[in-house]
């Protein structure tokens, strides 16, 4: 390939323009220049040999019939490998003259008997020049010689991949490349991108068309996959052993095989696209029953057949073989390697199954129904059992806990702690007991994800107990769903599960008060990646929830945000926030509850919207009662009770079939209280605050939520006790509701007209928020002192109102009542007034829309 690519320019890889110079001046009788062909060995003599000639030495044709002059002279023979006995006889005669000097050029292979003979009759006095391919240094030298220096690095690295570093491909790629204008710039963001120009493939294809047939037979098996074995090889080529290692060496003399036995990838695209379809399929499966044969897994040669199309039994063997491997450490490349065996023949019936399986850890929920169905829907198909565990994974997330129950019965004795799970979520406590008795009868080996889902049950049901023990048996129930947790976690990432018991543990926590345990457990969990995919966004949308109750609004955000990024990972879907229904049920609760917290009304309307939806799409169970409960407090605040009054008769109902379990119940009537306050409706504050004393005999939770309860009823009827306030404070955020306790004392405040008190509920409110973490957006700070009793504010110079009278102007143009504003910013609603009253008088507005038209002019101009 020399001669049609040599390179036009002084650089070589091994040897710049002060090398020739060294050489043509130098003492030694004779110069070797050996390399593979296109490394610039022709290019190198014509250099010698101008550089002789400029100096008065004689630069003599061996092939000539002239008598060697008298005086110092060069023989300069190229491609010595190739000379015949003749010409190489002639070369040793001129050798013999007294001042001779000679320049040998050969590649690397062959050695034959003429150039071994000129070899060894040069004797020790000779330097030894050695040309190969250049790296993506001197690559990016060359890129920048021929193309300028605005040419990227990564550009000139894609052309050191695609040509190998084989100096005559980059020259005239490059040189062609230059005629062109130089490369295309990629968009913003956009990968570099190298197409070759037609015509240097047109030269790569006629050097190819000059190699033997048997060197070029060898280069096409490389290209097609074959290792450089000579037993694998010669196998391939019908030739044998010893003659295959012949042509190895042929093969990298000619300086496209590169050292570590690839080929370059330029001239692999050509040989593979001037070469048959038909000669180039049955190369590869030749070469897959070789390697086969010889116990080998050339897992990534079967691959490249299945991406043909080619069907070929031992393929398909190996893809399945591989998959199988790859479900428990690789969901997705299982999922890959399993349909790519259908490709090469196996039957989809066998591998519907197991592609259900690996598609929803990987997160494609919808091709795991896909597949599970087929499955489902046909009698006679093997593995119904994994895809009725596939499919009731699925419909767990999306509301279907009952058809879940059963096809988790189906799945065998080994998913009953599954099965039981969603009994128990649907109120059906005495079911799930007998299924969880039957896996026990049943025997059989016990597996890491079957007692986990057992744990899980077990602890579920622990947590459902009411009585005397109630505490003791919730304290036992999150024992229980922690250990399920921990034990899960060695092989998690691939559990296909109804619900993680991380999510189970942190729920049961969350419902008696233990923040700090539930949010332990799911960083574990997030840690460990339980449940992969399928359960990614769930421990992170509890976690936001607790960092919401806790007032730490920030991190809740950023939590939710990664809840929606991790959703349908390696889908069509990736990155579109797409939740399951489960999840985006807590996803909209959470955006209403962040908003209610922010008192952001227009926030707080959108956010409710979406989730009416969000409910509707979900029906209630045992393990969504948090955010119905949100939900619920939110509709009263909006004066959209009647919309949750179904959902909240349907969960009271799952309830009363539950046997009233204190520990779920409690946070249910919290939120309906809270509800009940917000609306200023006794009769239905009556059951819920009941209900709470009734639990507060057996449940320490519950009796703080009642004693908050009694405190926030007398603060909205003006019966204003600091020292009860604060105790009710105090106790909500020991139980991880700090915003909830803040707020309470801040309320308590605004109401007060007793200065001592006020300054005593100020101080808890502000204690109580930093103790919490609340941050400003969900607890502001309070003014200095109240405004009751500060004098005139003089207006600041960016506008016509005071800074206490901007904070109050944001709130109201925002839709937020006196009440509301008062709350926020530790003032009375009176106060409130007063200052909405000066500034309309100070703006001239004559209504209320005139009034917020100019606050919003106003806070416009000052911003």
């Amino acid at each position: 390939m020399s001669a049609g690519l040599a390179p036009a320019g002084p650089l070589l890889a091994g040897c710049g323009p002060e090398t020739v110079s060294e050489l043509a001046t130098g003492s030694a009788a004779a110069v070797t220049v050996q390399g593979p062909g296109g490394t610039g060995k022709t290019l190198l003599l014509g250099e010698l040999a101008a550089a002789y000639e400029r100096a008065g030495v004689p630069v003599l044709d061996p092939a000539g019939t002239c008598a060697p002059p008298s005086g110092p002279f060069v023989v300069v023979v190229d491609d010595a490998h190739r000379l015949a006995e003749g010409p190489a006889a002639r070369v040793r005669e001129l050798m013999g003259a007294p001042e001779a000097r000679v320049v040998l050029a050969f590649r690397p292979w062959p050695r034959p008997a003429p150039l071994a003979g000129l070899l060894r009759g040069l004797g020790a006095d000779r330097r030894a020049v050695v040309l190969g391919h250049a790296d993506r240094a001197l690559v990016r030298g060359w890129t920048r010689e021929h193309l300028g220096d605005a040419v990227p690095p990564a550009f000139a690295d894609a052309v050191s991949t695609e040509t190998g570093g084989l100096p005559a491909l980059v020259h005239a790629l490059l040189r062609a490349l230059a005629r062109r204008g130089g490369p295309a710039r990629p968009a913003p963001g956009q990968p570099v991108r190298l197409v070759v120009p037609g015509e240097v493939t047109d030269r790569v294809r006629a050097s190819l068309a000059a190699v033997d047939d048997e060197t070029r037979a060898l280069l096409h098996a490389v290209a097609a996959g074959a290792p450089l074995d000579d037993e694998v090889l010669g196998g391939l080529l019908g030739v044998d052993e010893l003659h295959a290692a012949d042509l190895i060496g042929a093969g990298r003399s000619t300086g496209v095989l590169l050292p570590d036995g690839s080929l370059v990838p330029m001239v692999a695209h050509v040989l593979l696209g001037t070469t048959p379809p038909d000669v180039t399929r049955r190369t590869r499966r030749q070469l897959l029953g070789l390697l086969v044969e010889r116990g080998e897994e050339p897992v990534d040669l079967a691959r490249r057949l299945a991406a043909e199309g080619i069907r070929d039994r031992r393929a398909a063997e190996l893809l399945e073989r591989h998959g199988e491997a790859a479900l428990s450490v690789d969901p997705r490349r299982a999922a890959q390697l399993f349909g790519e065996a259908v490709s090469s023949g196996a039957p989809p019936a066998g591998l519907a199954a197991r592609r259900a399986q690996a598609v929803a850890l990987a997160g494609d929920l919808d091709g795991a129904l896909h597949w599970a169905d087929a499955v489902l829907t046909d009698d006679t198909a093997p593995d119904r059992a994994r895809a009725a565990g596939v499919a009731a994974a699925v419909l767990a997330q999306r509301g279907l806990l009952t058809q879940a129950a059963q096809l988790c019965r189906m799945a065998g004795p080994e998913r009953a702690g599954a099965a039981a799970l969603a009994l128990l979520a649907t109120g059906a406590p005495e079911e799930a007991g007998v299924v969880l008795a039957s896996g026990d009868a049943a025997g059989g080996v016990p597996t890491v994800l079957s007692v986990s889902e057992q744990l899980a049950a077990r602890g579920v049901t622990q947590s459902l107990q009411t009585g005397a023990d109630a505490a003791d048996d919730i304290a036992a129930a999150l024992s229980t769903l922690t250990r399920a947790a921990a034990l899960l976690e060695p092989v998690g990432r691939t559990a296909l599960l109804v619900d993680s018991p991380a999510a189970l543990a942190a729920l049961v926590a969350l419902h008696c008060g233990e923040l700090r345990v539930a949010e332990s457990v799911l960083q574990r969990a997030v840690d460990a990646d339980l449940g992969g995919p399928p359960c990614r966004p769930r421990h992170r949308l509890l976690l936001a929830w607790i960092a919401m109750l806790a007032g730490r609004m920030s991190r809740a955000r950023e939590l939710m945000a990664a809840a929606q990024d991790s959703a349908r990972p390696g889908t069509a879907q990736e990155g579109d926030g797409a939740l399951e229904p489960r999840d985006e049920v807590f996803l909209q609760a959470l955006e209403v509850g962040l908003a209610r917290r922010s008192s952001d009304v227009p926030a707080l309307v959108r956010a409710w919207v979406r989730a009416r939806e969000a409910v509707v799409r979900y029906p209630v169970d045992l393990f969504t009662l948090l955010p119905l409960g949100e939900l619920v407090v939110a509709a009263a605040r909006l004066e959209d009770g009647d919309r949750m009054r179904p959902h909240l008769a349907e969960a009271q109902a799952l309830l009363t079939r539950l046997g009233e379990p204190q520990l779920w119940a409690t946070s249910l009537h919290w939120s309906g209280a809270q509800a009940a306050i917000i609306a200023d409706d006794p009769a239905a504050l009556r059951p819920h605050a009941a209900a709470l004393v009734a639990a507060a005999r057996t449940s320490p939770y519950a009796a703080t939520l009642a004693r908050a309860g009694r405190s926030w009823t007398r603060v909205l009827a003006g019966d204003i006790d600091a020292a009860a306030v604060v105790t009710a404070a105090e106790q909500l955020t020991a139980v991880g509701l700090g915003w909830d306790g803040s707020r309470l004392a801040g309320q308590a405040a605004a109401r007060t007209t007793d200065q001592k008190a006020r300054a005593v509920l100020l101080g808890c409110a502000r204690s109580l928020a930093d103790s919490a973490g609340c941050e400003a957006a969900a607890v502001p700070a309070p003014a200095p002192r109240p405004a009751e009793d500060a004098g005139p504010v003089p207006a600041v110079a960016t506008g016509v109102l005071s800074d206490r009278e901007r904070e109050v102007a944001r709130l109201v143009v925002e839709g937020q009542t006196y009440r509301e504003i008062g709350g926020r910013l530790y003032i009375s609603a009176k106060t409130v007034e007063h200052h909405v009253s000066r500034m309309r008088q100070r703006l001239g507005a004559s209504t209320r829309s005139d009034l917020l038209a100019r606050l919003r002019a106003e806070l416009a101009d000052g911003a």
